[in-house]
C-alpha cells in the first residue's frame, strides 16, 4: 500500500520550475498582465534550480516529499533527489526527468528490481490519461509547461507583499482558463476536479518568479506543492538512466492504483 501511494503521488511532485526576466517594476501593469508577463519569460529561461516541498493525501494516506534539483528547459530534462516521508517511513528516493518519462532510483524499489535494475521508470502521460488526468499539462513536468498554462489566465488576484529568500516580491493568486490553452497544454478535467490553482510570487526589481504554488484536488487525492527557484540559466547536466538498468513499472503501477 505504501509503494503504491508513493507511486501515484511521486508523478505531479516533479513539479515545473520557472526563469527570469528583466526589470519590470518601472512599467505599470495590471495583476493579470504582470503574471502573464513574468510566466513568459520564466518559460524562457534556459535552466533553473527548484527546492519543493508538497504534502498529498492519497487514498487516506498523508505524503510529504522535499527535494531539490536542477531542470533544463531547452532539452525538457532533469534530476532531484528527494526525500518522501510516508507512514513514518523517510524514504529517499534519486529522479531523472526525461520528457515525460519519471526515472526513479530508492531502497524502497530495490527489492522489486531484477538482478541488475537500478531504476523504475514511469510514463506520467500515460498513468494520467489513464486516470483521467493530463499530468504533463496540468502540472507541467517541464519548467516552461507550466508557466504556459500561467500565461492563460483566467483570474488574478493580488495577495499583498512578502519576502521570499530576501527578495521583495508581490504575491499573486492565479486561476487558469483552459479554453485559453493551446491544444498541447490543454487540461483534461475529470468530473469531480477542480481546477489547479497557482500562487506566484514575483520579484519587484528583477521580474523572476521567485516562488510558486499549485493546488490540486481530485475527490479523495489532493496535492499541494510549493517550489523555490534560483539559479537561472546556469548549466544543467542530467544523465539519462540507460535501458539495461531501467524497469518499465507504468502498466504495473496502473494495475497497483486501480487503473
Amino acid at each position: 500500500m505504501r509503494r503504491a501511494a508513493l507511486l501515484l503521488v511521486l508523478a505531479p511532485f516533479v513539479l515545473a520550475a520557472c526563469g527570469g526576466g528583466s526589470k519590470s517594476s518601472e512599467v505599470k501593469l495590471s495583476p493579470a498582465a504582470y503574471v502573464k508577463q513574468a510566466a513568459a519569460k520564466s518559460a524562457q529561461a534556459a535552466s533553473e534550480h527548484v527546492d519543493l516541498r508538497g504534502a498529498a493525501a492519497v487514498q487516506g494516506q498523508q505524503v510529504v516529499i522535499t527535494g531539490s534539483g536542477d531542470f533544463d528547459n531547452s532539452t525538457h530534462q532533469g534530476s532531484m533527489t528527494a526525500h518522501a516521508t510516508l507512514s513514518g517511513l523517510d524514504l529517499q528516493i534519486d529522479e531523472v526527468l526525461d520528457g515525460t518519462n519519471l526515472y526513479m532510483k530508492s531502497p524502497l524499489f530495490a527489492a522489486m528490481l531484477p538482478a541488475g535494475k537500478t531504476w523504475l521508470k514511469l510514463d506520467l502521460q500515460t498513468i494520467g490519461k489513464a486516470k483521467g488526468i493530463d499530468f504533463s499539462a496540468l502540472l507541467g513536468q517541464n519548467p516552461s509547461q507550466a508557466f504556459t498554462q500561467l500565461q492563460a489566465i483566467g483570474n488574478v488576484t493580488t495577495v499583498g507583499d512578502e519576502t521570499i529568500g530576501g527578495a521583495a516580491t508581490t504575491h499573486y493568486r492565479v486561476t487558469v482558463d483552459p479554453s485559453k490553452l493551446p491544444h498541447a497544454a490543454k487540461l483534461r478535467v475529470p468530473a469531480g476536479a477542480k481546477l489547479p490553482t497557482y500562487d506566484v510570487w514575483i520579484g519587484k526589481d528583477d521580474g523572476y518568479i521567485h516562488r510558486a504554488t499549485v493546488t490540486y484536488a481530485n475527490g479523495k487525492q489532493s496535492a499541494t506543492v510549493t517550489s523555490n527557484f534560483s539559479d537561472f540559466g546556469k548549466t544543467v547536466t542530467v544523465d539519462v538512466p540507460p535501458a539495461a538498468e531501467v524497469v518499465d513499472a507504468t502498466a504495473k503501477s496502473l494495475k497497483g492504483l486501480g487503473g
